[in-house]
């Protein structure tokens, strides 16, 4: 296999092993909290504005929202001035979520709990 290959797939399973460990202790993948932040400064957006801004195919969000809507962080509701177009609101519990992540995220980055994951 191509060495810059091989670099690439043990850079992916890291990422991928880091992610793990951050939704199981944080309650968000990376990901999910990207998305609420996002939210959280953008009220009222657009699925499809949103996947823009997040810099992911509307599939791919379109996911993540039905995730995250699910666990009731995030509002999808009709837009006034258009009622076949969404718009997708922060909830309470979506803040709450965001504060629990970024309150544990520095200690879990320098907890002895990362070391060795590439190794998993």
């Amino acid at each position: 296999m191509n060495e810059r290959v091989t670099k690439l797939v043990k850079m992916s399973l890291v990422f991928h092993n880091l992610n793990k460990v951050v939704e199981h202790e944080l309650g968000l993948s990376l990901v999910q909290y990207h998305l609420l932040v996002h939210l959280k400064s953008r009220p009222g957006i657009s699925p499809q504005s949103l996947a823009k801004i997040a810099g992911m195919h509307p599939s791919t969000l379109t996911q993540s929202m039905k995730r995250l809507g699910k666990r009731d962080f995030l509002f999808v509701g009709d837009d006034p001035k258009d009622s076949r177009k969404k718009m997708l609101t922060l909830t309470f519990a979506g803040n709450q979520a965001i504060d629990h992540f970024e309150a544990g995220i520095d200690s879990l980055l320098t907890n002895d709990q990362l070391d060795g994951l590439s190794s998993q």
